[in-house]
């Protein structure tokens, strides 16, 4: 979602300024917000499916029971808060301070998208893809952090390989390389 709310900055010739990056740190937890509330209900129907149909249905059809509940049940309260986030965003894009004016227009564009992204791409994802028969346990929360731990293990390992070996640039914060074997 990030990715395409600063892509939306490309599109718009936005340079990457100071309100643009602490709008983008603050707006990181907003853009998913929608995304854990749904995913929660998903794991919540569960509960309320009757037992019979967790041993007798498929799973991909236990899947799309999981997710439409999941959508009637939260779907309206994220939508609400997407709403009255707009709402209170709008009045800042007209005021005549152009840091509060610019990051209410990013406001308005996170918001945007991660609603739109949540209702749209993630449901369908849910339906498709996720567990039918998914029961939340210890287990299923240590396997989560291992293979989240792995990914971003793996994520910083290419992006080490790629700076010391083939010599891309990875500038860290202050612009300079993020790791001592970048050119």
């Amino acid at each position: 979602m990030i990715c395409c709310v600063v892509g939306v900055f490309a599109l718009c010739g936005w340079e990457m300024g100071a309100v643009e990056a602490v709008s983008l740190s603050i707006l990181v937890g907003s853009s998913v917000d929608y995304l854990v509330h749904i995913v929660e209900g998903y794991i919540l129907a569960g509960r309320q499916l009757p037992q019979h149909l967790l041993h007798t249905q498929p799973a991909g059809d236990l899947s799309r029971a999981r997710t439409s509940l999941a959508v009637r049940h939260i779907g309206v309260a994220v939508v609400c808060s997407a709403l009255t986030t707009v709402i209170a965003a709008v009045p800042l894009t007209q005021t005549s301070i152009q840091p509060f004016a610019k990051f209410g227009a990013i406001l308005l564009l996170n918001t945007s998208v991660s609603v739109v992204m949540t209702l749209t791409l993630a449901v369908g994802l849910l339906a498709l893809f996720a567990p039918g028969r998914y029961q939340s346990s210890l287990r299923s929360h240590v396997l989560a952090l291992v293979v989240a731990g792995t990914v971003t293990g793996a994520t910083v390992l290419a992006i080490y390989i790629a700076s010391s070996c083939f010599g891309v640039r990875v500038p860290g914060p202050s612009g300079e390389p993020l790791f001592s074997g970048s050119s």
